[in-house]
């Protein structure tokens, strides 16, 4: 949608925001099954406190947005570098681990370049479902998307 890549605006910051559940993708879970060890895991505590990831990969993107249009306005005390060296790392495995191999064709010359990936059909998973889940199990109230 254009509203996602367009400039900063009211509306566009509306849009992002609506993007994250109430509580920032921060969620609550009960230890009712073994799971298996993995980094912060204590399988000792009756609960758990984690991040759902599409949420810290939303905010990722989010936070890469924010700097260039920052940066653009030359408001270069509002970049975080270590912060987006982190968030382009993370997101950089992120799309590397889902691989989308959809085939997005490409144009006869001279539009044999590249593809701008609109039109195409991917598998994706249910994206309200997962956001549901993640507002049911909240840790926190709080809604903004940084």
């Amino acid at each position: 949608e254009p509203i996602f890549g367009g400039p900063l605006t009211n509306e566009s910051e509306h849009a992002w925001t609506k993007l994250i559940p109430m509580g920032k993708g921060f969620v609550h879970i009960n230890n009712e099954s073994e799971l298996d060890p993995v980094p912060g895991l204590d399988t000792s505590l009756p609960h758990q406190r984690a991040m759902v990831a599409v949420f810290h990969q939303l905010h990722c993107l989010y936070i890469t947005r924010q700097s260039y249009f920052a940066a653009r306005a030359g408001n270069l005390d509002d970049l975080r570098p270590e912060h987006l060296s982190h968030c382009w790392d993370y997101l950089r495995q992120t799309i590397m681990c889902a691989g989308d191999t959809t085939l997005e064709w490409l144009g006869p010359p001279p539009r044999d370049v590249g593809s701008t990936g609109w039109g195409y059909q991917h598998q994706c998973k249910d994206y309200a479902a997962i956001y549901g889940w993640a507002e049911k199990n909240r840790l926190t109230d709080t809604k903004k998307i940084h």
